[in-house]
């Protein structure tokens, strides 16, 4: 759920010329009721551009759907922009 929520929220048109599928990764901690505490970066994908629309994305997604009693707060995220 969390991941298909934040592809529907993401903007980024991608280069013809972009090899491979680079990935940011983000470590975020989700409070109870789903809302994003904090967010990071946590390893760049080498794309400043697509760094920042993944964040935009995962922002975007604020609040996730809640997560199931017992889950980790602390959770982390690699998004490329050709994820399906």
């Amino acid at each position: 759920k969390v991941s298909s929520q934040i592809r529907a929220n993401t903007v980024f048109p991608v280069p013809p010329d972009l090899r491979g599928n680079p990935k940011a990764e983000f470590a975020l901690t989700v409070l109870p009721d789903g809302s994003i505490g904090s967010l990071r970066l946590t390893r760049s994908s080498g794309l400043p551009a697509w760094d920042q629309a993944a964040e935009r994305a995962i922002r975007r997604s604020d609040p996730l759907p809640r997560p199931p009693p017992g889950t980790p707060r602390e959770i982390a995220i690699a998004h490329g922009p050709r994820d399906d």
